[in-house]
């Protein structure tokens, strides 16, 4: 087990990860909870596999109340907000109860500004089951809902007051759910540099997606750098921006072709592509220099399903990106592996002949369309 403090002084929090035990997610709850209530959202495949013993563990313990979420994108919206409002009103649902988010990103997500918006901030807990939710989408507070407008347009920095990663839970993960969280490892193999570039290139060579040992490696370096790059700015005033590294294109390729055709991380490996062709473009790194990394990401696309994308329409959707500071849009280049800046210094001509390359090596690295 491994535990690692996210230290932003009252808001200060663990994440913990575990190989294969839920106890201390019992402790973690223990310490929050006396005899309040506890409200579990689960996501649907997840509570199909695994919520009735999780349930089972949990009421024996709690005051519990349960509620089942459906699965997918979909369902970050103001519509599943709504009914999360009523059952938690309905249930008089107090400030001193807990929430507790089981599922991906989608989850967390929804039910984490849920807890941030009821009686104006109510505690919460994330337990992340997804690949990407463990690296990625449950730690640093960030919540909220999608709009029309956009991905992510409504919400709020709301810190949870723990975050829970079993690696067990991925053992029934569907191998492209798989795909879509090492899209976010290989964000952080870019960030972060080789070490996490030599764990995530065997990990794929191995082309064994569900081994414990490599998977537990991968999530704590992961939740590492994130609780540090947290720390350092905890609104994205600045640092926390390096997070958005292969973001920008890839929330422009989920708008403009529908939301839930490809999956986040999917977007994302295609966005990484789309970065690593601007850095090249505006000359900030030259493509030796990101030669291997760039390797790993191609190699990766043979996994990914052909979707059909228009390079127009992702630039048109880029321009709308909610990352925008007085009307400069925001990329997160790389230098080098393991160095990354920000930078609004890229012409539009160069954002799309990256998007026109990266979409030459999606649709022929991908190998059934």
């Amino acid at each position: 087990m491994a535990r690692i403090e996210l230290k932003l002084k009252e808001r200060s929090y663990p994440i913990v990860v575990s190989k294969n035990s839920t106890a201390q997610l019992i402790q973690l709850l223990k310490k929050e909870l006396k005899k309040n209530k506890l409200f579990v959202f689960y996501d649907a495949n997840f509570y199909a596999l695994h919520g009735k013993k999780l349930s089972k563990e949990l009421s024996s313990k709690f005051q519990y109340n349960e509620i089942v979420l459906p699965s997918g994108e979909k369902t970050k919206s103001a519509k599943e907000l709504s009914k999360i409002y009523a059952y938690l009103l309905s249930e008089n649902i107090s400030r001193t109860d807990f929430i507790l988010a089981v599922g991906g990103g989608v989850t967390t997500d929804l039910v984490g500004y849920a807890a941030a918006t009821t009686l104006r901030g109510i505690k919460w807990g994330a337990v992340p089951t997804t690949l990407l939710g463990m690296v990625d989408a449950s730690i640093g507070g960030k919540t909220g809902i999608n709009h029309k407008a956009g991905k992510n347009l409504v919400g709020a920095f709301w810190q949870p007051s723990f975050v829970f990663s079993n690696i067990e839970f991925l053992q029934t993960l569907p191998h492209r759910q798989m795909i879509a969280g090492y899209g976010e490892i290989l964000k952080y193999a870019g960030l972060l540099g080789n070490e996490m570039l030599d764990v995530a290139e065997k990990f794929l060579r191995k082309a064994d997606f569900y081994d414990k040992n490599r998977l537990y490696r991968m999530v704590v370096l992961s939740s590492e750098y994130k609780a540090k790059i947290v720390k350092a700015d905890e609104r994205e005033g600045g640092k926390r921006m390096l997070l958005n590294f292969g973001h920008t294109v890839g929330h422009a390729i989920e708008k403009s072709l529908g939301y839930g055709k490809l999956l986040h991380g999917e977007a994302v490996l295609l966005g990484l592509l789309a970065a690593i062709q601007l850095s090249a473009h505006t000359n900030y790194s030259s493509s030796k220099a990101l030669t291997d990394y760039a390797k790993l990401i191609v190699d990766t696309l043979s996994y990914l399903p052909y979707k059909r994308l228009n390079s127009s329409s992702i630039l048109d959707a880029i321009q709308n990106d909610k990352k925008r500071i007085d009307s400069k849009q925001k990329f997160i280049l790389l230098t080098n592996i393991g160095k990354p800046i920000i930078t609004d210094k890229v012409k539009q001509s160069e954002i799309l002949s990256s998007i026109k390359e990266m979409l030459h090596m999606y649709k022929y690295g991908v190998k059934n369309d």
